[in-house]
């Protein structure tokens, strides 16, 4: 779904895009994206004009157009649905560990704004790290670590402090 999102966007931004440039914006193989843009054609999403006989023009059709809208609401409700849940799990853990202070782990993101927006809202104070150094530092009984990625956490011996990764 995402992937055939991404390419009905893409051609609807710049109808003269190659499948070389799809490729890179989709992280799908040159042939993928051939297959993916042959799919699309056969369902009536995209038509193709052939500038000469080496550049294919392609264009969206209007039940392309739909399909767009379609997925683009689809990929929203789904954006929104998974943010309530960590929104949710945040409130869980607020009201589970009251005694504990709560610390987030992990890069600047999209998700880390989410999670520090629902914590300022519910006026909870919290601290930020990003390395392991600080992990260690407030890894003890009294701190709860909340991470959102699943490769800042593998396994290792890090204290006796409460982590969670609330993407589980």
């Amino acid at each position: 779904m995402t992937n055939e999102l991404e390419v009905l966007r893409s051609v609807d931004e710049e109808n003269n895009i190659t499948q070389r440039e799809l490729a890179k914006r989709t992280g799908l193989s040159l042939g993928s994206v051939n297959v993916l843009l042959k799919r699309l054609i056969h369902k009536g999403l995209l038509k193709i004009e052939h500038i000469n006989s080496r550049t294919i023009k392609y264009m969206l059709t209007p039940k392309g157009l739909m399909e767009k809208v379609r997925l683009t609401y689809q990929y929203i409700v789904v954006s929104y649905n998974h943010i309530s849940v960590i929104e949710s799990k945040i409130e869980q853990i607020a009201e589970n560990k009251k005694d504990c202070k709560i610390v987030l782990y992990g890069e600047k993101d999209e998700l880390y704004e989410i999670i520090s927006a629902k914590l300022k809202a519910m006026n909870i104070l919290f601290a930020y790290i990003n390395d392991t150094d600080g992990i260690k530092k407030y890894n003890s009984d009294g701190y709860i670590i909340i991470t959102w990625s699943p490769e800042h956490l593998e396994q290792e011996n890090l204290g006796s402090g409460d982590i969670i990764n609330i993407l589980s």
